[in-house]
């Protein structure tokens, strides 16, 4: 799948070529993914979803397709923007898929929000921002880890107990977790969705399912799909599956959904001396502080943020295969950006991190070879490890406010606009909750 979206005849050939080989389906479910991260759709019968393809079509939509809370809320700025009736649904049948499990008879496709006076969408502008590498001579593949914790339904309570510990797996292939397990490897295969592998992760009842390396748009849609088909088999198994960073009345083992990028250039991996990969790892670096706001844009996400937690770090700094930092070096040319759960709208941080990586520096921050908390200040300094991410939503959104010139070049005005706007509300809102019910909350979105 190419970054431009297909015209009206191959997205009917397509179209055609799919159905040929999967005559059971029955409705078609258009998904994307607002600007609060959270996924949207619109389902259709097959007959009415083959005419609008074959018209060229789209469904009709609102500023609310894009710009809702996830509280739910409404905001008085866009209410002003409340009767453009312009903001259109545009499906891209070249993503479509078998449906998830208990959607056996429905095929999925990606859709994006176009029109209007208000232009956010983000998969729509990390096809621009693909492109814009590509002019270049990049070329990125993005990989997904999805880690998830299994609840009891309508509790925040583990599911499977079971041992703490990496990779402690022994026990699950006798308990009841494996054929849900098994059943979401199978399903993601049959959707070409080729698991790399499954993992039992530090907390109770929480485990890592790792994704293929991809171009970056079909990435971010294997991962959104990946995640509700882990949601659906979950629920045919009785418990709840939620990515959500923090899911436990109290903290926990938190989950983030770590990003591995790999760039080359003209075909080169960075060996050749053509061009220096570390150049690419210090423009990431360069905007981690900001880039957390997109990757990490709930008050919970913090949680995982802070020198010693094996999460997103608590500075800007990297390490070679060093996991308490915000961004792990695996290779000259590949690394793990951790400043990322599932209340992020993946397109546009996978967006941030490639144009951030394009942003080519000097990198003059020094690979941290000790566990962060083991080091002295001195140490720290000699590395020039001295300039922290942020520690909390409201601080992260002063970094927006700081690299906003930057973040508008990259995500759009309108995307940097009205995040800002939504978050804060966001905020307010969510501020006013306890922990239980605000996490009661924000599970059933992520």
């Amino acid at each position: 799948m190419g970054s431009k979206m297909p015209t009206a005849i191959d997205s009917n050939t397509k179209l055609s070529s799919f159905l040929s080989t999967h005559p059971n389906i029955r409705t078609i479910i258009t998904q994307w993914v607002d600007i609060c991260g959270v996924a949207r759709s619109r389902t259709t019968s097959i007959q009415r979803f083959i005419e609008l393809v074959n018209a060229g079509g789209s469904f009709n939509g609102s500023v609310l397709d894009i710009l809702s809370s996830s509280t739910g809320g409404l905001c008085d700025e866009l209410l002003v923007h409340f009767a453009d009736k312009r903001h259109r649904i545009v499906p891209d049948v070249s993503s479509i898929r078998v449906g998830f499990p208990l959607c056996e008879t429905s095929a999925v496709v990606v859709g994006e929000v176009q029109g209007g006076e208000i232009e956010a969408d983000a998969r729509a502008n990390l096809r621009r921002i693909v492109d814009e590498g590509a002019a270049e001579g990049y070329a990125f593949k993005i990989g997904f880890e999805l880690e998830f914790v299994l609840l009891e339904k309508n509790e925040l309570t583990p599911a499977a107990p079971g041992l703490t510990g990496v990779g402690s797996n022994s026990p699950w292939y006798r308990s009841n977790v494996w054929p849900l397990m098994e059943e979401v490897i199978t399903a993601l295969a049959d959707a070409g969705i080729l698991v790399e592998q499954v993992i039992k992760e530090m907390g109770p009842s929480q485990w890592e399912v790792a994704l293929p390396p991809l171009p970056p748009v079909e990435s971010v849609d294997a991962y959104m799909y990946a995640r509700e088909t882990i949601r659906n088999v979950a629920h045919k198994h009785n418990v709840v599956a939620t990515f959500y960073p923090t899911p436990y009345v109290g903290d926990g083992q938190p989950s983030g959904e770590h990003i591995h990028v790999s760039a080359t250039k003209g075909g080169d991996d960075g060996t050749s001396n053509t061009w220096n990969p570390d150049e690419m790892m210090a423009g990431i670096l360069s905007h981690a502080p900001a880039l957390a706001a997109i990757g990490l844009p709930q008050s919970d996400s913090y949680i995982r943020v802070g020198n010693g937690k094996m999460g997103a770090g608590g500075m800007v700094a990297w390490g070679d295969n060093h996991r308490d930092v915000p961004v792990r070096r695996i290779g000259r040319n590949h690394w793990e950006v951790r400043v990322h759960d599932s209340t992020a709208n993946a397109y546009a941080m996978v967006a941030g991190m490639i144009a951030a990586a394009m942003d080519l520096k000097a990198l003059d921050i020094g690979g941290l070879t000790k566990f962060t908390p083991f080091c002295s200040e001195e140490e720290l300094k000699a590395l020039n490890m001295t300039r922290k991410l942020p520690h909390s939503l409201e601080e992260a959104l002063k970094e927006v406010e700081d690299e906003r010139e930057w973040l508008e070049k990259t995500l759009g005005k309108d995307y940097v606009k009205w995040f800002l706007v939504l978050k804060r509300g966001e905020l307010e809102k969510l501020g006013g909750m306890d922990v239980e019910q605000r996490r009661k909350l924000l599970v059933n979105h992520f």
